[in-house]
């Protein structure tokens, strides 16, 4: 490989990149490419190998990556997690959108209808700031759990998943209630049946989120579509002009505006001690961002939806954030009754009926021979059961 000159250097962070990046972005300045390109999405396929002949490869333990050449375009490519993320380059603008169909014929999008999962993009706070992990994971329909829940849940529920408008109302969703009665499930089956429109992404870690790293926040606002995080390593000192390093796409303008008006919904499970009068005290600022975002200057023009789910009782809220109009949805999980939990132990082989209300959580660990009393929820949204 040729020197790269004085004007162009190429920083490896040994932390976080890959040798991989480094080869691209040398093959981009040596070759003069000015038409750069990123994208990604889910991908059923496990294997690089369909690209070619790589100019550079790199494998790990459930991950490959590397460098091609895809029909005179420069490629970089990673694979895993049922993810792809590509880098494209090329001389001409029309040249990079033809390898682009490639790829995306190579490593075809799963049929959702098939094996019933969607797209979650996972944030945290890492040392090197905000972080995405996206990811697919299963979910069911809402007709299948529906019965899972008591009447007046379930009709407030079945309203929002069928009949939902976003921007008419709130920004905040918000689910409430005993703990075992469904929200995390309730949450899955939500994320299917709003997969045309909206995009999920959960915040793993929000008292970060609303804490004192307003990056954080904004980052994650600020994100069209799904975040594709620009590969790791650097360029300093170039004179290059590399609109798409910095996030810009060249001839791609129509495509940028079709994936903006694609909904987000940020996800904070477990998060009632966010929205309690002294949140201010605990996390700093954290409640007075979270009310801009669902309802001021920050969220103002973004197609954001905030869902919240907590154990907390409405009453032990911070007033301003369960005032009425607040939220576009404001939904309390209950037990099921009495006569509810017997129907359901009866639709469930169990002759039997119930002494008293419970939850789904009980129910099911009566069904399994589990004590009742001892059943918690321990299942999170990004895990299976």
């Amino acid at each position: 490989m040729p020197p790269l000159g004085d004007r162009f250097r190429v920083v490896q962070n040994a932390e976080m990149g890959e040798v991989a990046d480094s080869v691209f972005l040398a093959e981009v300045h040596d070759r003069g490419l000015r038409h750069l390109r990123r994208d990604g999405w889910p991908t059923s396929e496990k294997r690089l190998e369909g690209l070619g002949e790589p100019l550079l490869l790199e494998s790990a333990e459930g991950h490959s990556g590397g460098v091609w050449e895809v029909d005179g375009v420069l490629v970089r490519a990673g694979l895993g997690g049922g993810w792809l993320h590509v880098r494209l380059a090329g001389a001409d603008a029309a040249a990079v959108a033809a390898a682009l169909a490639v790829l995306r014929r190579l490593f075809p999008t799963p049929d959702p209808s098939s094996t019933r999962e969607v797209p979650v993009t996972f944030w945290t706070y890492t040392q090197h700031g905000p972080m995405p992990a996206p990811r697919t994971i299963a979910v069911p329909e809402w007709d299948e759990i529906s019965a899972n829940y008591a009447a007046r849940t379930r009709e407030q529920l079945a309203a929002v998943m069928h009949d939902f408008q976003p921007a008419h109302g709130g920004q905040l969703v918000l689910w409430h209630g005993t703990p075992g009665t469904g929200k995390t499930f309730a949450l899955r089956a939500l994320a299917w049946e709003w997969r045309e429109w909206c995009q999920i992404h959960y915040i793993v870690d929000p008292d970060s989120f609303f804490g004192q790293h307003a990056d954080y926040l904004m980052n994650v606002l600020m994100q069209p579509g799904i975040p594709m995080m620009a590969f790791a390593g650097g360029v300093v000192g170039s004179r290059m002009t590399m609109h798409a390093i910095a996030g810009d796409v060249d001839g791609d303008e129509d495509a940028e505006q079709d994936e903006s008006k694609a909904w987000r919904l940020l996800v904070l499970e477990d998060t009632g001690e966010l929205l309690t009068p002294d949140a201010k005290s605990v996390i700093g600022q954290g409640l007075s961002r979270f009310l801009n975002v669902v309802d001021g200057l920050i969220g103002q023009g973004l197609r954001v939806l905030v869902l919240v789910t907590t154990n907390e009782p409405v009453r032990v809220l911070h007033p301003a954030v369960a005032r009425p109009g607040r939220a576009a949805a404001n939904i309390e999980f209950v037990p099921l009754s009495r006569a509810e939990a017997g129907d359901w132990l009866h639709a469930h082989g169990v002759d039997r009926d119930a002494t008293d209300a419970r939850t789904i959580a009980a129910l099911y660990a009566e069904l399994e021979g589990r004590d009742p009393r001892a059943s918690s929820p321990s299942v999170g949204f990004g895990e299976s059961g």
